[in-house]
């Protein structure tokens, strides 16, 4: 009986992106049926896969080795009773499998015996060569360490540790593991979901559920109207996925979907990037995160009264952690006091977000992003968004700096074009930054079908908009980003 998993699970079982097995699947023209795939074809794709090294055995074995960390089991292992539930439905599953295969054997064994009354007929060598077949194909013995045999084992403790949630109308899709919530895991994984609270009181995060089973693991204090009750709408902060689980959700497109915030954050710490540079991480509150979209920006204030309107420089998939990237200034307040008198621990209050230099998601073009100094930090938001989305696109990244130690954070850079299938790096030192563009259009053959996204100082994105404009890349194609 031909076993199909679906092509989001079978990516995590070979241990690639999602984007990178349909690219091969493409590629080698696969057939795929409702998003799923072959497990023979699959094999026939990767037959150097090591499953006994997949990232599912390594958890399990991870797992059992620290059974009793809470930590591990937190993160890792689902609660005891949606563990239960799993296990019923796999056994469910196999049961049904079983009746199935009983009622094959069965239709086999009954063609066997027809075949053998009919056999004194003229095509009697056909059908004998028939039954030798037939006969062979049931007396093959399983072997032990068989590929598919452990795929499809891999793929059943892959379903019991974790759960395929899919979000509509936008379709994306994630996975949850431990005893995560859906809204956790849905921003880890890079989704805009709406969300207030995430303690489970203004109920913003409220979902309509659509199929599959949830469990409530964290109190709430919303109400339900009877209408919203019999919709089967749930918190998403506050429930976990029993089984694999679609929901309709809303989720944040541009910058009008997430409203302004003030919050009282706290420093976490502050370390240099490099000559003139620094890295200020701040953490919010667990029960009051900061919302917003890769590529915006935000105005902190400083308990001296200094103040600064920055781009973040870090993922929304880790909300409760803020990034930005600092270029100190002689004589400025905000940056004397980064530099002097703020310590770990102060309060800084951050409003926001703001801006629309966001990320075109799904547009099937190649990004290419060209940063010029600190012009990196919203660049960096958006790459490392693109990441957690598993987005299917190419993409490039050039950065100019005017000398190679000015190139802060160059291992990481490196570290994405190293991990990435699909992921193109080039520095661009130079003494002009004019010189960027011409560097970025003898790498690409064409500006068609990209998306370009610039961020730098306002005269270097200027001068770059009118090279890139003029070497024939269409407006509607350009963001931009001033980081003055």
């Amino acid at each position: 009986m031909a076993q199909r998993i679906p092509v989001f699970r079978a990516a995590r079982l070979v241990g690639v992106s999602r984007s990178t097995l349909q690219r091969k699947i493409r590629e080698h023209g696969v057939p795929t049926f409702e998003g799923s795939v072959l497990a023979t074809d699959l094999l026939a794709l990767y037959p150097k896969l090591e499953l006994g090294r997949d990232s599912e055995y390594e958890r399990v074995q991870h797992i059992k080795t620290h059974a009793f960390a809470r930590r591990v089991r937190d993160r890792m292992l689902p609660g005891r009773e949606v563990l239960a539930e799993r296990l019923a439905e796999l056994g469910h599953e196999l049961a049904t499998t079983r009746v199935q295969l009983s009622r094959y054997r069965s239709v086999v064994e009954q063609t066997i015996t027809r075949l053998r009354d009919i056999g004194g007929t003229p095509a009697a060598a056909e059908i004998h060569g028939l039954l030798r077949w037939i006969d062979g194909m049931l007396s093959e013995p399983s072997t032990p360490g068989d590929p598919l045999q452990e795929l499809l084992a891999q793929d059943s403790v892959l379903r019991l540790m974790s759960a395929h949630i899919k979000i509509q109308p936008s379709n994306h899709e994630f996975w949850l593991d431990g005893n995560d919530s859906l809204l956790d895991a849905g921003v880890r994984a890079g989704l805009s979901l709406n969300y207030g609270c995430a303690n489970g009181n203004c109920g913003l995060c409220k979902a309509r559920l659509v199929s599959g089973e949830v469990k409530q693991i964290r109190h709430s204090d919303y109400v339900f109207s009877d209408a919203e009750k019999r919709m089967n709408y749930i918190l998403q902060c506050a429930c976990t996925a029993v089984s694999d689980v679609v929901l309709e959700a809303l989720e944040a497109k541009d910058q009008n979907d997430i409203p302004i915030q003030d919050l009282a954050t706290r420093v976490r710490k502050i370390e240099p990037l490099g000559d003139g540079l620094s890295l200020l991480h701040l953490q919010t509150p667990r029960a009051n995160r900061f919302r917003f979209l890769a590529g915006q920006s935000a105005s902190l204030s400083l308990p001296s009264g200094a103040a600064a309107e920055l781009p973040i420089a870090s993922c929304p998939c880790d909300d409760r952690n803020i990034l930005f990237h600092i270029a100190h200034r002689p004589g400025d307040r905000f940056t004397d006091a980064l530099t002097g008198s703020l310590r770990k621990g102060d309060q800084v209050i951050v409003q926001g977000p703001r801006g629309n230099f966001l990320l075109r998601e799904n547009s099937g073009r190649r990004q290419i992003y060209l940063a010029f100094g600190t012009g990196f930090a919203p660049i960096k938001s958006l790459i490392e968004h693109a990441m957690a989305l598993d987005d299917d696109a190419s993409m490039y990244l050039y950065r100019w700096a005017p000398r190679e130690d000015a190139l802060y954070l160059h291992n990481l850079c490196r570290s994405w074009a190293d991990a990435l299938e699909d992921f193109h790096y080039q520095p661009v030192i130079a003494g002009d930054a004019r010189d960027a563009v011409p560097a970025l259009l003898d790498a690409q053959s064409t500006l068609e079908d990209c998306d370009v996204y610039l961020a730098g100082a306002s005269g270097h994105v200027e001068d770059a908009t009118r090279a890139l404009l003029k070497a024939g890349l269409a407006a509607q194609r350009l963001s931009s980003s001033n980081v003055d």
